[in-house]
């Protein structure tokens, strides 16, 4: 009786293989998170949280404000009542403190009086803020 050994199958995936795309499909992950921790992509990062921080100061020409952002974004407008003006403010992450001239909103701030002014920002939100007349 002559018993024959059965012999293994060699078929499949070698070592080396496995390994490569076992670190690749790392690579990939570790590209995916850092993208997403660092706001790259675009459809799953979300828009920054701007908020005012106490009140602020309005003269005939300028609006001082402090705002606290949650990310970068820009003042593009200032609206007062039916007026409204171009603006260009950065704001980053953190407590900003803004002045924004605002002649051409045509007001005339009485002093000790507080008024209402709504911030545009480039991401499509707003922002209303008070303050007080100097």
């Amino acid at each position: 009786m002559i018993i024959q050994k059965a012999k293994k199958s060699k078929k499949g995936l070698s070592g080396a293989i496995t390994a490569l795309i076992l670190v690749i499909a790392s690579v990939i992950i570790a590209l995916v998170v850092v993208f997403f921790a660092f706001g790259y992509l675009g459809a799953f990062s979300s828009t920054p949280t701007v908020t005012e921080a106490g009140y602020g100061t309005v003269s005939s020409s300028t609006l001082t404000v402090t705002l606290v952002s949650s990310g970068n974004v820009n003042i593009i407008g200032v609206e007062y009542g039916a007026s409204s003006i171009a603006a260009s403010a950065s704001l980053t992450a953190g407590t900003n403190v803004v002045t924004i001239t605002i002649s051409g909103l045509g007001i005339t701030p009485v002093p000790g009086q507080s008024y209402s002014f709504t911030l545009v920002l480039s991401d499509g939100g707003t922002v209303t803020v008070t303050a007080t007349a100097s």
